[in-house]
């Protein structure tokens, strides 16, 4: 396995720790702050056809390297949950990057 893939698969699964730990999603990039807003809206309208179009914004970040690759895929699990049909639980997951942006003094 290459050093980036192998790094790559390590960041991966510390965030996963983390995040069954309860702290949370880390500061996430513009690109993904945008995708998780999308995502977000479009979870709550249970919209199939928008849910296409914020695959591309994820393959467009993931082409441009505006979305890490721990980033890209929490987005893409995001999006399995939505197509399985867990809109509600795809929605909290989204909302969660959301408001883990959100810093208090």
């Amino acid at each position: 396995m290459p050093a980036t893939r192998h790094s790559t698969t390590i960041a991966i699964f510390l965030c996963h720790v983390l995040l069954i730990l309860g702290c949370g999603y880390p500061e996430v990039s513009p690109k993904t702050y945008e995708c998780a807003k999308a995502l977000y809206s479009v979870c709550n309208q249970k919209d199939v056809q928008r849910l296409d179009i914020v695959e591309q914004l994820i393959s467009e970040g993931e082409a441009e390297e505006s979305l890490r690759p721990a980033e890209s895929q929490w987005l893409r699990e995001i999006v399995a949950t939505a197509r399985s049909g867990e809109w509600t639980e795809a929605a909290a997951e989204a909302r969660q990057i959301l408001d883990d942006q959100i810093v208090e003094h």
